[in-house]
């Protein structure tokens, strides 16, 4: 098993898969973790970037983070989000105003310096590969979900998001998938570049297509799968970049 990589073996149908998932420590690993220090996050806490050395380099363990930004005198706006297993590279962070780490729930991540990140996978050339191609990954999912603001709908926005969500976050039950949800409403706002009335309208419209079910704050259920894929054009691309992959 490498350092970056899932822990499940299925989509979200796993009964596995929760909001905490973590990634289960290895041989290689714990040398990682002998080299890092490790952050453990309460929801809301920011892990500032703007003044943080160049060359720093978090794995995320557990939990959900984004990259936000606020510019001055404007909304703001959520990037990127990070799940277990993902690598964050301070230099490849956009130096933007306000720019910050951001843990959207309890979370842990590693921090450690790139140069000693990168003598670790110097050391091992399967550990190298695994981690370019998950900052590939990485890269491409980001790349989608600029997609996915830029060119779509509200509503094919939302359902982008749930779709990847319930991949990432979701377990299956006999009512549908079942999530929780660690984005606020604001959050999810931000993320899709929505006013809040907006999303507010859409999630009522999705309720009563039969596409999500809220039970209580920050838990829902996704009854429709089939129904919600077909709700959005890039649900084929959101599997692909979102489907946990075998360790």
């Amino acid at each position: 098993m490498s350092l970056i990589s899932h822990t499940a073996a299925s989509p979200a149908v796993s009964e596995q898969q929760t909001s905490q998932r973590s990634v289960p420590p290895d041989a290689p690993e714990q040398h990682l973790r002998e080299h890092a220090t490790p952050v453990r996050t309460r929801r809301r806490q920011r892990l500032a970037l703007e003044h943080a050395p160049a060359e720093v380099v978090y794995v995320v363990r557990s939990g959900l983070l984004a990259i936000e930004t606020a510019p001055p005198g404007k909304h703001r706006q959520l990037l990127e989000l990070f799940y277990p297993g993902d690598i964050v590279r301070r230099a490849l962070v956009p130096e933007l105003p306000g720019v910050a780490l951001t843990a959207l729930g309890v979370s842990e991540v590693w921090r450690l310096p790139a140069r000693s990140f990168d003598a670790l996978l110097a050391a091992s050339p399967e550990q190298s590969v695994q981690a370019h191609r998950r900052l590939a990954e990485q890269h491409a999912r980001a790349t989608l979900h600029a997609s996915i603001v830029g060119a779509l709908t509200g509503d094919e926005r939302f359902a982008s998001l749930l779709i990847e969500i319930g991949l990432r976050l979701g377990s299956s039950t006999p009512t549908g998938m079942a999530l929780d949800v660690p984005l606020s409403r604001t959050d999810i706002a931000d993320y899709l570049a929505l006013n809040p009335d907006t999303l507010s309208r859409i999630t009522s419209r999705f309720r009563a297509r039969g596409l999500l079910l809220s039970a209580r704050s920050g838990h829902a259920v996704l009854p429709a799968w089939e129904a919600l894929c077909a709700a959005t054009p890039v649900a084929a691309a959101l599997l692909a970049l979102h489907t946990p992959r075998a360790a």
